[in-house]
This record gives structure tokens, sequence and C-alpha cells, in this order.
């Protein structure tokens, strides 16, 4: 069968029967001149009694009284059974003109789909229009009058935009025969559910064509304060003065406040926040939490919600910034700060005027990234630091609880050493604090000070989480696995160190991290770029203004260690630096899978065995140069180290390097500097790689290596 002889077959189902009539009076037309009846069922009863073919000759009277007595009798009997029937019959005409009905109003949905699907989408045309109107009331100027919409026109708004997401469901059918009819008639019931739903919305929206009935009275501005930590220490309140006197201070529209996460800035600002809802200075104050899945149009619907605006949901992304440009072009000023922000946010996308001095408006945001400060063309950056050792010491106390147990002599040393691990911050601070509440048990923060000081911070409760957890987002955000590669690297260093930043990029250069083609220069100046980055975004910082200097926060360093040792059954990492270690690491501690290892300033005089770490790139076994112990090496300790890039030796007293150094053909940065020690070098003729070779301050050497050029 066609689709056009289905069309056919319905318009003939149309003329026989009219549905109207047959929803109206539950009556079926069959057609004009058809007996109904007749045509539904014909049913015939045989009423002959027996012997009625039998005689035809005269009878008597007796005969005949008999005969009629007979046949009266069979008259009356079916009489009833013809009564039964009849009402059978009926029944059965009932059932089948219900059943006809439904296939009628069946058939009437497929036939008037189209007339529906065009009826439905006039009528919510009209309705837009009226969604347009009452938009364009709520933007006009009542707003600024300490009015809000009512909670029905927010309803009937939101109602609205479901009516919208339904229609785009309605899909357009299937090409199947029979799924496209099917499809067809359950789109037209769908098409006719929403055409009621429609004409009730435009009724709903008839009061309010009238301003009156849009608005209520806004909610005091007490409600509006969001709940703030204490700021804890002089410090932190010292930043809060320095922000707010730059809201309040004509020039400057835009102000950064950044640093590392968890420090407290959101904090800081949250204050500002309710210090300036009281101040009453500015006539819109908006608080946005932005995070680093934003998307304009949610940051327009936020900023909408504290202007007491609405933003068509259908409309364009320009179309709402106008919408919002124009409601913040009637408040005399404002203060929105954006908190939290991991990218640039276009205030002309979204809608918010430039604040300037004319204004005198300001965008305040928070960032970890000073990057993120230079893209958004701020004019005031703050950066927001850790506490003071007394303030941390003090915050630690508080969140320990028990005061009489964490100053007790026993346990306030191990205390003292756990806070100062946390490195001063406050989300550290805090979650450490809360862990070891009330813990009265030495062995306990014992515990706690070794998981701190082995980088294994992540196993005290909450940590994992709250702190690493949120360390990581900033990690995450680095531009590209390069300057990731570049930020693990550092882990090698130990706790609370000045890296050099010539040293540090020799050996990103040494290990290849730095891809860039041409020469060294060319790769130093990558290699500072990278940096820049890092301390941009805080995962790294300069000491005390120092260009040549960097050090890593003791947590930051925790956490690029656990980032690449996060399958504890293959480390990558073997970091025992700075742990005054005088012993070699046991030969099972050498694991196959290792690629970085740091016994940098430690006691230790001698390396034994032949460790098995084909996939090593770097070795750092460099002593402070105040200690300049003398160390000894096996002579086959190098031998199966054949990936080895980068071998720093500098500051120790060896004496010889073994002959299996002369394996490591792809080395490519050797440090002996300060080898006070060093008599003689083996041949380094296979180290056909070698670029960097540093033996300044070698004062017993007495001739160069064979195969060494100029």
């Amino acid at each position: 069968m066609s689709y056009k002889k289905l069309d056919e077959d319905l318009d003939d189902a149309k003329e026989y029967v009219d549905p109207e009539e047959a929803e109206g009076d539950g009556e079926i037309n069959m057609g004009q001149g058809s007996d109904a009846k007749s045509d539904i069922h014909d049913y015939e009863y045989s009423l002959n009694s027996e012997g009625d073919e039998g005689d035809e000759g005269d009878e008597g009277d007796e005969g005949d009284l008999i005969a009629n007595q007979e046949s009266a009798a069979h008259v009356n009997v079916g009489q009833e059974v013809d009564d039964d029937e009849q009402e059978v019959h009926e029944e059965h005409e009932d059932t089948i003109r219900i059943a006809w009905q439904q296939i009628c109003q069946q058939l009437n949905y497929i036939r008037e789909h189209e007339e529906n699907d065009q009826t439905m989408r006039r009528e919510l045309d009209f309705l837009r229009s009226q969604e347009k109107d009452v938009s364009a009331k709520l933007n006009a100027g009542n707003v600024r009058h300490g009015k809000r919409p009512r909670e029905e026109v927010t309803n009937w708004l939101k109602n609205l935009e479901e009516i919208e997401s339904d229609v785009n469901s309605l899909g357009t059918g299937d090409a199947q025969f029979w799924s496209y009819y099917y499809s067809r008639l359950k789109r037209s019931k769908k098409t006719v559910e929403i055409l009621r739903e429609v004409k009730d919305l435009q009724e709903k929206g008839k009061p309010f064509a009238q301003e009156e009935n849009l608005f209520i009275d806004s909610l005091p501005e007490a409600s509006s304060s969001l709940p703030a930590a204490t700021l804890h220490g002089t410090s932190a309140e010292k930043k809060k003065e320095e922000i707010l006197q730059c809201i309040m201070n004509p020039e400057g529209g835009k102000i950064g406040v950044y640093g590392m996460g968890g420090v407290g800035k959101t904090t800081i600002v949250t204050q500002i926040y309710n210090e300036l809802r009281k101040k009453k200075v500015f006539e819109i104050i908006i608080w946005v939490t932005v995070s680093s899945s934003f998307n304009e149009k949610e940051l327009q619907n936020k900023i909408a919600e504290g202007l007491h605006c609405q933003l068509s949901s259908s409309a364009d992304l320009m179309s709402r910034a106008q919408v919002l440009h124009e409601a913040f072009r009637r408040r005399r000023n404002f203060v929105i700060i954006l908190d939290d922000i991991w990218k640039r946010v276009s205030l002309q996308n979204v809608g918010i005027p430039e604040p300037n001095g004319s204004n005198g408006s300001k965008v305040v945001w928070t960032t970890r990234s000073m990057n993120v400060c230079n893209s958004m063309e701020s004019e005031k950056e703050i950066k927001v630091e850790g506490l003071t050792d007394e303030e941390a010491w003090s915050l630690f106390k508080d969140k320990v609880g028990a005061e009489d147990v964490i100053m007790s002599t026993d346990i306030q040393p191990i205390a003292k050493q756990v806070a100062k691990e946390c490195g001063r911050l406050p989300l550290a601070l805090i979650t450490v604090g809360r862990s070891l509440r009330k813990a009265n048990q030495p062995s306990v923060w014992r515990n706690a000070l070794h998981q701190l000081k082995t980088s294994r911070a992540d196993q005290i409760h909450g940590m994992g989480e709250e702190v690493f957890g949120s360390l990581k987002f900033s990690y995450d955000c680095l531009s590209n696995d390069k300057i990731r590669a570049c930020f693990l690297f550092c882990a090698l260093f130990p706790e609370d160190v000045q890296i050099s930043v010539y040293e540090l990029i020799e050996y990103w250069m040494a290990e290849g991290l730095i891809d860039e083609e041409g020469s060294i220069q060319t790769e130093k100046d990558k290699g500072h770029a990278y940096l820049k980055e890092l301390k941009d975004a805080c995962m790294i910082e300069s000491v005390e203004d120092d260009d040549k200097y960097v050090r890593m926060h003791d947590l930051i360093r925790d956490l690029a260690i656990n980032i690449t040792n996060d399958n504890p059954e293959q480390p990558l990492l073997m970091v025992k630096a700075g742990l005054g270690l005088t012993e070699s690491p046991k030969e099972e501690e050498w694991v196959k899978s290792l690629q970085r290892v740091s016994l940098m300033r430690n006691d230790i005089k001698a390396f034994r065995g032949q460790p098995n770490c084909p996939r090593l790139s770097t070795l750092l076994l460099r002593h402070d140069i105040t200690r300049n112990s003398e160390i000894t090496f096996s002579d086959t300790f190098f031998k199966h180290m054949h990936n080895l890039k980068v071998l720093d030796l500098s500051n120790t007293r060896i004496k010889a390097l073994p002959d299996s150094i002369s394996v490591l053909v792809n080395l490519h940065a050797l440090i002996l500097t300060r080898c006070s020690q060093l008599e003689c070098l083996p041949s380094l003729a296979k180290l056909q790689k070698l670029r960097l070779l540093k033996l300044a301050q070698l004062f017993s050497l007495k001739e160069l290596p064979h195969g060494l050029k100029n």
C-alpha cells in the first residue's frame, strides 16, 4: 500500500464518518439511504414450528384450534428468543459504535496534523510576542526601585521555555510506512497537547500586560550577605583593606586578586562583598562564582539575577548582552565580583560595561593566575600570600581544639612541625587541624608528620580531595604538556630550597623538555617563558623578588610527586632529597619503572651494586656546597642506565668516576662542578650526545679526558 492510497482511504473514511457527529452525540452516520443496523449486522431468526411443511389438507376445527394453540406457543417462545438476541445485537452495535468513534478520532488526528501544527506554531508566535513584552517591562526602570519579578511571572517564563523545548523535540517522523503514520499520529497528538498549553499560557499572561502585575517589593538587603569564614591574623586583614581601598578609589576599574589555591582569596573577598553591601556606596553589588567550567550564557543568567532583570533563553548571546548592558546603564554604579576565574572573561560579550572613573564602577575577580589578570587587562593586581608562622600556628591550634592536649610537652613539638609542613596555607592548616582534632596520642601526631614529610599528605583525611584536589586544578590549567613536565621536574629539589633558575633551565634543556629549534639561547629563552607561566600560575614563586632563584611550596611539591607517582606499583620518581640519608636506597627500591631519582643534599658516601633502571633519565646526587662529602661508586653502578640523560655529581668529593659511565651513550649533561677531589676522568669518547659538561672548580683534575673536544 502506498502513502497516496492510504491518504485516499483516509479521505473516504472522512466522508463516511463525521468525527464531530461521532464525538458529539455518540451516533454514527453510515451514509445516506443506508440502514445502519443492516450494514453492521443482519440477524435472521427462523420461527418455523415443526410440521410447517407437512399437511396441506383441510383440518377440522379441533385440529385448527390445536394447530393455532401450538402456533401461538411457538410464537411466544420465539418472541422470547428474539428479544434476547435483539439485546445482544444492540450491545454489539454499541461496542462497534464506540470502537469506530475511537478509530475516527485517530484518523482525524492524522488527517489534520498539518493544520494543527500550523495553528500551534501561529499561537506560539503570539505567545512569544507576549514574552518579549513582559521581558521588556521587567528590564525597564521599575527594577531599580526596590522591585523584583513576581514568582508567577518567573514561573510563566519558565513554562514558556519548557514549551519551546517540547516543540524542538517534536521531530520529523520515520521513513518506514507504518512507522511514518504511527509517528505522525503521535506527533499530532503532542501538537494538540502543546496547543492547549500555549493557549493556557496566553490566558495566564494577559494580566502581565499591566506593569503592576509584574513586580513585588524586593527582599531586604541583609538577606543578600554571603556566609564568610573568619580572617585569621593581621596579614589577611591588611590584604582586605588594600583591596577595599582600591575599590573605593575612583581610579582603576578592574582589580585582579590572585594567589595559589587555598591561600584564602575567596574568604577575603567574601568579607569585602558583605562590607560593600553595608556601606551602600554602590547601587548594584553582584557576586558570581565562575569556576573553571563556566559558559558566558550561564554567567549572564547569574548577573541578570543580581540586576532583577529577565533574559530570554532563546535569544543569542549578543542580544542578551545588550539587555544586560542597558540594565547596567540605568544604574548609578556597580561592583561585580567574579570569584575563581580560570581564563579571560569578555566583559563586552557578557554585557558588563567597561568600569572606569567616569561611571565609578568596579569589576573585581579572584584567580590563581597572573596570566588571567593580564588577559583581563587589570589595572591593579593584588597577590594574596600565606600566613605568617605565628598566624599559621594560631589557626592550626584553633582547628585542633583541646588546647591542653596540643600544648602538652609530648605533643606540642610534633604539632608545631606538622603546622610548619602545611606551608602557611590556610586550607591545609584547617584540613590537617580538623583531622587531628582532640587527638591525644603522640603516635598519631608522629604518623601525620611522617606522611607530610614523605610527600604522602594525601593519606591524611581530607587532604586528597579538599587540598590536593583543589591544587591540581592549577596544574591541569597549565597551557601545555611541556610546561606540565617542567613543573613536575621541580619536585626533585628538597623542600624549602632555593632553586637556581639558571641550573633549572639547564636541567630542562638536557632532559629535552624544551623542544625549541634554534640556538642554545633560543632554548634558554623558551625556558624562561615556561618559568614565567609557572610563576604566574602560582605553582612556583620567586625568592624575595630575586629573579635568579625560585622555590616551590611544600604542598605544591607534594602534589607534583603524587601526580608523577599516581601508580604506586610502578613509581616514576624516587625523591629522597634533603633527608640526611647516610645509606644508598636498597636495591629493591631501584625499580625498572623509575625515570628520575633525586638523592641530592644527603650524606650518602657509597653507591653499590648495579641498579636495573633502563628508563632512568635523570640522576641527581649533588651535595650541599657546605658539606662536600666524599662518595664512591661500584664499577658497574651505571651499567643498566643506558637511557640516562642528566647526571649531576656536583659539590661531592668524588675522586674517580667508574668505567661504567662510558655506557651512558644517551647522556646529555654531566655536571661535575666543584668536585674538588676529582683527579681524573675516564674516556668520554662514547658519549656522542653529550651537550653539557661542567668542570668548573676541579682543583685536583690533572688532565682532560681522552676524546674531549675543545
